[in-house]
């Protein structure tokens, strides 16, 4: 009796084809091993075109960051190509759910490619091209684009906080997903240099985690410089401001100060006259001891002319 076998020859891009061999159970030793060399020959030449594995198309299964710019085109060009730039008819999908082709999104088929011409925030999330199954068992083909929205501003150049009161640092950052916050005093993880009991985090309005900071009690020592730093998928960004710590009764200083000028001017005034006063003073004493005695020389002037 005799056995079918059937060996599969796989072209990359191609239909595959198979051929029958007979076995016959009484081969002899020789006869196999003629078989098994034209087996290995065959094997060989669907090596040289390709087998079915992740492997043989440019960029399979990679992932790539895109940034999204609301009101700006969203484009995503599948590269999936063979070793023959045999291009393939791609699905493809967002957060595992099939896109179909609509007025707002467009699949082009020709040049692998998937369009949002006006993308809104939503639009954030892990797509997937994906080669459509043409014979069964076949292991798809796909890549990956993790689309991300970002934003951010500039922080405040520095706050001003009075002693023992509260203040709040706000990163100013949004995106989908959401960045990692962390924050930093002096280039120094802030938890080392603030007692972690007035340290406070939470959401920033963005709900951004850790956006927001609120430090209690301040003191002489939270004056610095602060630092959020952001970390997205693809970069890692940081925003600055500068914290002044002011004493309680800061604002009485400039009352107390010119309370102080005007105290200090008064006493100065105050001398100068007393001693102008004075030197007036004896001045008048000095001409009054002259005139009493030009008149009593006067006197004795007039007793003699007399006698």
């Amino acid at each position: 009796s005799s056995t079918l076998s059937w060996v599969r020859i796989c072209f990359y891009g191609a239909p595959r084809w198979v051929f029958p061999v007979y076995f016959a159970a009484e081969m002899k030793t020789g006869g196999c091993l003629v078989f098994l060399g034209l087996l290995g020959v065959c094997l060989g030449i669907g090596g040289t075109f390709g087998t079915v594995t992740d492997t043989e198309a440019d960029l399979s299964g990679t992932k790539s960051v895109q940034m999204l710019y609301v009101g700006y085109p969203l484009k995503l060009t599948c590269n999936l190509t063979s070793h023959e730039n045999t291009s393939f008819k791609l699905d493809w999908f967002k957060d595992e759910m099939k896109i179909e082709s609509n007025a707002r999104t467009k699949i082009f088929q020709e040049n692998s490619s998937l369009l949002i011409p006006s993308p809104v925030k939503e639009d954030v999330g892990l797509y997937k091209c994906q080669t459509q199954r043409g014979i069964p068992n076949d292991k798809p083909l796909n890549m990956f684009f993790n689309v991300i929205y970002f934003e951010m501003r500039k922080m405040d150049k520095s706050v001003n906080v009075d002693m023992e009161k509260s203040i709040k640092l706000e990163c100013p950052v949004e995106g989908q997903p959401y960045p990692v916050i962390t924050w930093k005093k002096d280039d120094m993880p802030i938890a080392e240099l603030i007692n972690a009991t007035r340290i406070t985090y939470s959401p920033n309005d963005k709900k951004v985690p850790n956006g927001t900071i609120l430090i209690t009690n301040a003191g002489w020592t939270d004056r610095g410089n602060y630092t959020c730093v952001i970390t997205t998928l693809s970069n890692t960004f940081e925003r600055f401001t500068f914290i002044r710590v002011k004493d309680v009764y800061a604002a009485l200083w400039p009352f107390i100060g010119i309370v102080v000028e005007v105290l200090l001017l008064g006493i100065i005034i105050f001398i100068f006259e007393k001693r102008r006063a004075k030197a007036e003073f004896e001045e008048s004493d000095t001409d009054q001891g002259n005139d009493q005695k030009n008149t009593a020389d006067l006197n004795k002037d007039s007793v003699r002319q007399r006698k």
